[in-house]
């Protein structure tokens, strides 16, 4: 009786001390570790901190534009556009899916003021080469701090990997077992049994020139079309369902609005280099999705064949990036779904395409510029985020503008921004670069002579008549150096 009272004791006083423990991890170390290893949080911190009602949660085809746009704002930001009276905000991260949003969604605290979650239904997610992509070990890694558990039993697994780890060489297998192992069914007689069936005869087959010569380059697309759409979706066994069941069942506990956003794919093009079997495939699986989850109370916003084949951006390869009319279409079928919810406060959308000389950027939420990921948290001039660049991150925030959008008579660009240089061992200039003719540089280490500290630089660009035959100008802070210097508050005026 005593041992026994003895070892329940030292139970007693081991469940204690990793109490103990996990309270004083989470007050002195976890935020640094968040940051250090689960810096996709901060993504999340943002839209608590700006009290948005609507956040928009995907990946990169919320961000990705043609680089000739007149007006480069997300999908999500075309969406605010219907809404001004709303606060709009977005969670995007590349490559993620499903499960990455139910991670990042169940981050957002109970009490923020968020109302209504539009999720992107990706197709290409249920397929096996994006549930079994290279780039799911990083995903993986990079939420196993923010998962669901105590902070000390996260820091333990990430520290002894206990994650999906796998070799690229092991998922390309999963990736080639499913092809092998899944078979296709339709309701006439169709001649191959799986997609490696299917590949193989389309390889074989090829797609023709007129001059009848083998089309090497559309003949890889077409085949990596069917390795993309030629699957049927098993409710029961993907994984994708359980991911989006799980955002389901957290938006009724969160009293959340919640729409899916199913993503246009290339149907014009799918048709052309494969034909109405892979049309059949890719409808069926829009058909389960869109007949399950508004069963289950989701509004799902169908674009799958919304947007027409050339505002994809990708030519060589299936993506949803779209350009600029791509967007707005996307945009406004999600924003004319949530006039369900917030009738009063809809708007018709400004129309910001007209031409324009000013430009701003505070490094906060707003127009986007390329090198966004250069983001930081680190410092700021104003606001809570600024540029870094330096350590192997040459290039800061980068504006980019299609000069045939400019009016002709300017000669002169003017650049202003706030730089932080933590040391003076570098040689930064700010660039301005004229895609396909060249650049000019203005150095910032004549100007900026005081370390640790926000200085305000500016300077002038003049170009020649040979500037309008160009397609994109851009300008940028370049810092080829280990210095890290910040920069924010950049402001660019044609004149």
């Amino acid at each position: 009786m005593n041992k026994t009272k003895f070892i329940i004791l030292k139970i007693l006083l081991i469940i204690c001390l990793l109490f103990g423990m996990n309270v004083l991890y989470r007050l002195f170390f976890y935020e640094s570790d968040l940051q250090k290893h689960s810096d996709i949080i901060n993504l999340v911190y943002d839209v608590v901190e700006n009290e948005c009602n609507v956040i928009y949660i995907g990946e990169s085809s919320n961000v990705t534009f043609r680089n000739n746009d007149l007006d480069k704002r997300s999908i999500s930001g075309f969406i605010a556009a219907y809404f001004p009276d709303l606060r709009v905000g977005d969670i995007t991260k590349a490559a993620s899916h499903a499960g990455i949003y139910y991670v990042l969604l169940n981050n957002i605290p109970p009490d923020s003021k968020i109302e209504t979650v539009i999720v992107t239904f990706n197709l290409r997610s249920f397929n096996a080469e994006w549930i079994y992509s290279k780039l799911e070990t990083a995903l993986q890694k990079s939420i196993v701090m923010i998962k669901d558990y105590p902070p000390l039993w996260n820091r333990f697994m990430l520290s002894f990997k206990g994650y999906d780890i796998k070799t690229d060489a092991e998922r390309s297998l999963q990736v080639h077992y499913e092809w092998r192992a899944r078979t296709l069914r339709f309701p006439y007689p169709f001649p191959y049994t799986n997609v490696k069936e299917w590949d193989k005869a389309k390889a074989n087959a090829g797609i023709m020139r007129e001059d009848g010569s083998y089309n090497a380059e559309l003949t890889s697309l077409a085949c990596h079309y069917i390795k993309t759409y030629a699957f049927q979706i098993d409710t029961l066994t993907n994984p994708r369902i359980k991911d989006f069941d799980k955002i389901v069942a957290l938006a009724k506990k969160r009293n959340w609005n919640l729409v899916f956003n199913l993503m246009a794919e290339n149907i014009e093009m799918a048709d052309s280099l494969v034909g109405k079997d892979l049309l059949f495939l890719m409808k069926q699986n829009r058909d389960l999705l869109v007949e399950r989850y508004q069963r289950m109370g989701v509004t799902v916003v169908d674009n799958l064949s919304s947007v027409p084949d050339e505002e994809f951006i990708d030519r060589d390869w299936t993506t949803e990036h779209y350009a600029e009319q791509g967007r707005k279409i996307v945009a406004h079928n999600v924003a004319q779904s949530l006039k369900t919810f917030y009738p009063a406060h809809y708007q018709e959308a400004q129309n910001l395409t007209e031409n324009r000389t000013h430009f701003f950027h505070n490094c906060e939420d707003g127009e986007i510029w390329t090198q966004w990921h250069t983001i930081s948290r680190e410092a700021a001039f104003s606001g809570k985020k600024s540029s870094k660049t330096g350590k192997g991150e040459d290039f800061g925030l980068t504006f980019e503008y299609g000069i045939i959008n400019l009016p002709h008579s300017l000669k002169t660009v003017s650049v202003e921004m706030q730089v932080f240089p933590t040391n003076l061992l570098h040689n930064a200039h700010i660039v301005l670069e004229i895609a396909g003719r060249g650049t000019l540089s203005f150095p910032i280490k004549n100007i900026a002579t005081e370390p640790n500290k926000w200085q305000k630089v500016d300077c002038q660009f003049e170009w020649d008549e040979d500037f309008y035959n160009w397609d994109i100008v851009k300008v940028f802070l370049y810092n080829p150096s280990s210095t890290v210097i910040y920069c924010d508050d950049i402001r660019i005026v044609f004149n």
